[in-house]
């Protein structure tokens, strides 16, 4: 791509600045009445396509990953090193995945995910008080629980569409947070106060998933 339609896709973000496309985004996820977490419409793949298409489209159609990925990519952006980040949630994530493959159990792990994207909005706002040691070992906890509610996609499938699934979901996921910490990195530099408003709306869509999720628990059916 050359330059020039480079710069016809950053000039939006320019203008209008990180944290609204984020919050329009956050809108139109929530918003959007056919999202849901299983590609395959709940059928256990079958075919090493149908893992890695089920893999890839898990993190995007899971309003609450996709937000949790955005936010590590926005966290990346204000780190040095901060790629290491998203490197960390995707390998614990896989050993989430692996832990409900065993039939581990973790208690209330949807519930975990979405306050995870909570959690994480508000630790935007501590930007300049947490290490990238300490950032990247809590989003490695929280990549446990989103690996195990992956799990139940691909529960009961061979090894095949098994290893084909894990394989999209990390890139996918690797894919969103980096590009979103590079557009980040380019249209953000000229101030960190802007990280942190984009860490309001995170908290914003984090709060919403979370209540969703209580709610859910609290008066189920």
């Amino acid at each position: 791509m050359r330059n020039s339609d480079n710069a016809g896709l950053i000039a939006p973000l320019r203008k209008y600045g990180l944290p609204t496309v984020v919050a329009i985004a956050g809108l139109a996820l929530t918003a959007a009445p056919s999202l849901a977490h299983h590609p395959m419409g709940g059928a256990t793949p079958a075919t090493f396509f149908e893992g890695f298409m089920s893999g890839v489209g898990h993190p995007i159609l899971g309003v609450d990953h996709l937000a949790f990925v955005v936010a590590i990519g926005l966290f990346a952006a204000m780190k040095r090193q901060g790629f290491l980040i998203p490197v960390a949630f995707v390998l614990t994530a896989m050993l989430g995945t692996a832990a409900h493959l065993m039939s581990a159990t973790l208690p209330g792990a949807e519930l975990w995910v979405a306050g995870s994207v909570l959690a994480l909005g508000l630790l935007m706002l501590l930007q300049d008080r947490l290490n990238l040691a300490a950032i990247s070992g809590l989003v490695g906890l929280a990549g446990l629980f989103h690996g195990y509610a992956y799990g139940e996609a691909i529960f009961g499938a061979e090894m095949t569409p098994l290893v084909a699934y894990l394989a999209g979901f990390t890139a996918i996921q690797l894919a969103i947070a980096l590009f979103t910490a590079q557009v980040a990195r380019m249209t953000m530099t000229e101030s960190l106060a802007k990280f942190r408003s984009a860490g309001f709306v995170v908290v914003g869509i984090g709060f919403s998933l979370f209540a969703s999720q209580v709610l859910s628990v609290a008066f189920p059916g």
